[in-house]
């Protein structure tokens, strides 16, 4: 006859215990490997996805499916900055567009308040840029967060995201241009021409396959700055024209330095992929060139609408009399 040994309550403690150690540990597990099936390394990716091998992780492979895209807003991954720091503020700035009778009227007028000599020219060079940086971070935001579903989306997404690019400086051009050749019709229009020109040789230019493909990058980068530093023209029109110490006024010099920075250092940043280029997969979710750029693009436009409204005080408060 054998003996039978009891558990004691202690042991069935610890084993208990073990057995909840186990069964969390194995969720732990479970949940990190669906974690890690929802992205994948930059050697899994076929050759239409590859544009930047300093970031080796992190990619939403090929979905195929607008639904599995959607979803990747749900999850961290290498595009994540790119989605949110140009899709949030491009949607707030729509619906600003979109309720333009209601709150966002009220606060706009609290931005801008109407003096007598306050015409719908100005209104419409507010909206115009507000429109643009919609425009250009809405496009962004949905680019990159489609760009996963196929080869032909993303191509297609591309196009678009750099098209919102060129509304974007053509939108902050429309309005630099109006203030700092205030009074100056023929300059106004002389100027509105030739930045439209140079706008629709960049849309050109980014319906092209071969623009979109990683050797392209730096000429991207330099293309884009070229077009806006083409924005110096009017401002040494309004220096002939105007004087130095008014053109400063007008045109709120200042700040659009500030613009030209921020714009050419996140250019220069995504063209040379700093900084992932000097520790590859250090910065694969965050702080890579792209996300940089991104925000700097954001700062720039900060810089640029800051100018304008300062330009439009100065307008209406020292050049015009009522």
């Amino acid at each position: 006859m054998g003996l039978k040994y009891r558990k004691t309550g202690g042991e069935s403690q610890v084993e208990g215990s073990e057995q909840g150690d186990t069964l969390v540990g194995s969720l732990k597990g479970a949940a990190e490997q669906s974690k890690k099936a929802l992205t994948v390394h930059w050697d899994d990716l076929p050759e239409w996805q590859k544009d930047n091998h300093y970031i080796i992780s992190g990619y939403v492979p090929e979905t195929s499916s607008l639904w599995k895209c959607i979803h990747s807003l749900s999850y961290v991954h290498n595009e994540t900055g790119n989605i949110y720091t140009h899709l949030l503020p491009g949607l707030v700035l729509l619906a600003a567009l979109i309720l333009g009778g209601t709150v966002a009227s009220e606060y706009y007028l609290s931005l801008v308040p109407e003096y007598l000599s306050t015409s719908w020219r100005d209104h419409a060079a507010f909206t115009i840029f507000v429109a643009g940086c919609a425009t250009c971070l809405g496009m962004s935001g949905v680019f990159h967060c489609l760009k996963s579903h196929s080869e032909v989306v993303a191509s297609f997404g591309n196009k678009l995201d750099y098209f919102g690019i060129v509304v974007l400086i053509q939108a902050s051009m429309v309005s630099m241009i109006y203030y700092g050749l205030y009074d100056h019709p023929k300059l106004q229009s002389t100027f509105w021409g030739f930045t439209s020109v140079l706008g629709l040789g960049c849309t050109i230019a980014s319906l092209s396959d071969r623009f979109r493909t990683p050797e392209w990058r730096p000429y991207r980068a330099t293309m884009f700055v070229l077009y806006g530093l083409s924005g110096v023209l009017p401002v040494v029109a309004g220096v002939m024209v105007l004087g130095f110490a008014e053109s400063w006024n007008r045109s709120q010099l200042p700040w659009l330095l500030s613009e030209a920075f921020l714009y050419i250092s996140g250019a220069g940043l995504y063209a040379a992929r700093v900084p992932e280029r000097f520790k590859p997969g250090a910065f694969d979710l965050w702080g890579h060139s792209h996300q940089i750029f991104h925000v700097l693009v954001l700062l720039a436009a900060f810089s640029h609408g800051k100018g304008l409204l300062n330009a439009y005080h100065y307008i209406h408060t020292s050049v015009i009399t009522n």
